[in-house]
Formats: structure tokens, C-alpha cells, sequence
């Protein structure tokens, strides 16, 4: 076969290995496999080089062919320990000795082969005869290399058939499966390798996109756990902007309901859960049309951001328009509802530090600081019906004519030194 077949199939090892290690370059596993599919790569290119080499050239291009070969086999051993990293506890010791041993002995096949080019350079070079390239003391090395990928294959299946991740389960199949042709091109003639690589490489790319899919699928239903916004943030800054915390001025609103607890225990739970993901609804709705971002929800108390995780130069306007819609949207569900239920709400301005915090294995956006503490105090004294506002919020809402506010007397609140100066929106 010509050398641009080889040239071809080592393109397409090459760039599999490349987008792999690009598109993932922080995962072990993927360095791993890139590895593999590079080295077949430079492997497969070097073919077509050995006849135009001088004599001079003989030992290093045999000895550094037989060493990528044994390299790609150790990489490819090595993506697969660490994709079945996370096999369940019982089995993981069992597997993770199973591929270390496969390594030793494929690491022991590879030093066999160099020696036997050592010891017998012309019958290593030859080719054998049909459609085979082995010949001569070369099968004698096939038992060590055929125990190592027994070995391999043994830890695969026992991972394959008793882990619960359909993602990887599709990755590992697509493995088994395109392992064969990619070994084979070790024994068969070299008439035969483009061939059977290009193959066995298509089958594990189309294991590898399955595998994107899925998790791709996975992140799609994993927005439906996150706020609009903060899904909106990581799709379109990424993760990066989304974990960096910094101080910003944003306005807090918190609401709850008003003889929630007492409603909860004289009725059947499923009742009260459906009550509360109606209400949660609404909060959501109402938020969504003011700029708002729904952080918490705790029972029957809902956290809302007004200008994080997005910057909003009239947070404070927009949170007090968000309370004001909430009092009257929510007031009319719950009458709907027929239930004996009402609203308080809470809603305070100040400096937050914002960003993600990383804590019980996951990652939650959190806003810490005074302001936060502030509302929640404020949705504590708030009545049914009532939005009670900071100072700094009445601050800047003072110049809207849609908004009146009456001032109350100032009130000791637990974490505050000094009494803290309460406003209340007026209804209307």
C-alpha cells in the first residue's frame, strides 16, 4: 500500500488526539487517550520513511518504532485505568491491579521486542509471508503481549458490566470494540494497516461522540437546577467568570409565607408540595421580568439577587419593583389557592461579595454580607402584606413618584449594633 494511506490514517490519529487533549485538556483520562492515538499517529507516518532510511538509520528507526508501539499500548491501558477510576469501591482495588499488572507486562513486551531486534535485526525488519507480518522468534513475544491485553479486557468487562454511568459505558463499549483492529495492525501485513486503524479509530470516534452527547444532554437538564441568569452566565462566560468572586453593590429581596408552618402540618404533604411549586412559580416568573435571580429556596422562603450574577446599575429600583409585583401576584394566588396563607417580604442594599463557593463536594453561587442578613431580618418583622425596606433602598427609590415609603420606628435587630432604621412600601 502506499505511503499516503499511512500518512492518512496517521492524520486522523493525530487530529482524534489533538482534539481530544483540546477539548478536555484538564482531565487526565483525555491526556491519556490523546497520547495513545498521537503516538499511533507518529507511528503510522514513520512507515512510509523506512525504506528511505540508510543503513545508518536501521537501529534507530527499529528501536523507535517498537518503542511507540509500546508506548500507545501503555497510554491506551492507561486512559482506560483512569476512565474506570470511579468503579465501585468493591471492585476498584481489584481493576486498578488488574490494569497496573496489564502495563508491567505490556512495558515487558515492549523491552522482549527491542531485544529481539537487537538479537536478530533481519528477521525483526523482515516481513512474513500472506497476510501476516510476523515471523521467526516475533510469535514467541505474541503469549506476553496477548496476556496484557487479556488482562486489560478482563478489568474493562468487570468495570463495563457493573457501573451505573450509561456515558462511560457507551466510551468503554466503543473501546472493546475497536481494540481488535487497532491491535491487529501489530501482527498483520502492513498492506493492511491504514486500513484496519482508520477503521478501529472511526469506531471508538463514534463511541467518543456518543459520550459528548450524553453529557451534553446532562448539562442541558442540569441548567433546569439553576437560575436563568446564572445558566445564562456560565454558557456565555464559562465556568471561569461564573467562580470568580468579587464586592458588589446589589439588592436583596426575601419573601416568605405567612402561617406557612401551621398550614404545613394540618395538611398532606404532597398538598403542600404542590401548593409550594406553584408559589415557587410564580416568585420565578416575577423575578425573571424584573432582572431578578432566584438563589434559595428554603421551605417557604425564597432568596432573590437583584444585579448578580449580571451587573444592574438600578438593582435597588428593580428589587423594589420586583417586592411591590410579588405582594400583589403572590397575594392573588394564594386567594385563588383558597388557602389562609399571606406574604412578607424583605428587601435591603449593600455591598455583597458574590461568586461561587466551593463546599460538601459541589459548587453553590452565594452572596455573603450585610445586606443579605438585612432582608432576612426585615422579612422576619414584615406583616401579611407588607414590603419592609433598608435605608439604603429607600435611598434610591426617593425620586420615583410610583413608589411611596413610610417611615417606621427605627428596630434592634439581632446581628446589628444600632438600631436599624425600617421603611414600608405603600400598597397602591
Amino acid at each position: 500500500m502506499t505511503g499516503s494511506a499511512f500518512w492518512v490514517a496517521a492524520l486522523l490519529a493525530v487530529g482524534l488526539g489533538a482534539i481530544f487533549v483540546w477539548a478536555d485538556r484538564r482531565s487526565p483520562s483525555s491526556r491519556a487517550l490523546a497520547l495513545c492515538l498521537i503516538v499511533i499517529g507518529v507511528r503510522l507516518a514513520l512507515v512510509p520513511l523506512e525504506h528511505a532510511m540508510g543503513p545508518n538509520s536501521f537501529w534507530i528507526y527499529q528501536i523507535g518504532s517498537r518503542s511507540l508501539e509500546t508506548l500507545s499500548i501503555l497510554a491506551g491501558i492507561e486512559w482506560a485505568r483512569r476512565v474506570a477510576a470511579d468503579a465501585s469501591a468493591t471492585l476498584k482495588r481489584t481493576v486498578g491491579v488488574l490494569f497496573r499488572v496489564s502495563q508491567g507486562i505490556a512495558l515487558l513486551y515492549g523491552l522482549l521486542v527491542i531485544g529481539y531486534v537487537v538479537l536478530a535485526p533481519d528477521q525483526a525488519a523482515g516481513e512474513g509471508t500472506g497476510w501476516l507480518r510476523m515471523r521467526g522468534l516475533a510469535w514467541a513475544l505474541v503469549p506476553v503481549l496477548a496476556t496484557a491485553i487479556l488482562l486489560s479486557t478482563i478489568a474493562l468487562v468487570i468495570v463495563r458490566f457493573t457501573r451505573k454511568d450509561p456515558a462511560e459505558s457507551v466510551r468503554l463499549r466503543a473501546l472493546m470494540v475497536a481494540a481488535p483492529f487497532l491491535l491487529t495492525g501489530l501482527v498483520v501485513s502492513r498492506d493492511w494497516v491504514p486500513l484496519l486503524i482508520s477503521f478501529g479509530l472511526l469506531i471508538f470516534l463514534s463511541g467518543a461522540v456518543q459520550y459528548l452527547i450524553i453529557q451534553g444532554q446532562r448539562g442541558a437538564s442540569m441548567r433546569q437546577f439553576l437560575s436563568p441568569e446564572i445558566a445564562r452566565l456560565l454558557s456565555t462566560q464559562g465556568m471561569e467568570q461564573a467562580m470568580r468572586r468579587e464586592r458588589r453593590q446589589i439588592s436583596i429581596v426575601i419573601c416568605d409565607l405567612r402561617g406557612f408552618t401551621a398550614y404545613a402540618r394540618e395538611h398532606d404533604s404532597d398538598g403542600v408540595v404542590g401548593l409550594l411549586e406553584r408559589y415557587y412559580r410564580v416568585v420565578g416568573a416575577v423575578s425573571l421580568q424584573h432582572r431578578g435571580t432566584v438563589k434559595d429556596h428554603a421551605g417557604d422562603g425564597v432568596l432573590i439577587l437583584v444585579g448578580a450574577p449580571l451587573p444592574d446599575r438600578r438593582h435597588a429600583l428593580h428589587a423594589v419593583r420586583l417586592a411591590a409585583e410579588l405582594r400583589e401576584r403572590v397575594g392573588q394566588f394564594l386567594k385563588e389557592a383558597g388557602v389562609d396563607l399571606g406574604i412578607g417580604i424583605g428587601v435591603a442594599t449593600g455591598d455583597t461579595t458574590i461568586g461561587a463557593l466551593r463546599g460538601a463536594g459541589r459548587l453553590e453561587y452565594a452572596a455573603v454580607g450585610t445586606a443579605v442578613n438585612l432582608a432576612a431580618r426585615l422579612c422576619q418583622r414584615a406583616a401579611d402584606g407588607e414590603v419592609l425596606i433598608d435605608q439604603t433602598t429607600c435611598t434610591a427609590v426617593a425620586d420615583d413618584p410610583r413608589y411611596a415609603v413610610d417611615a417606621r420606628a427605627p428596630e434592634v435587630m439581632k446581628g446589628f449594633s444600632d438600631a436599624v432604621p425600617v421603611f414600608a412600601l405603600a400598597t397602591g
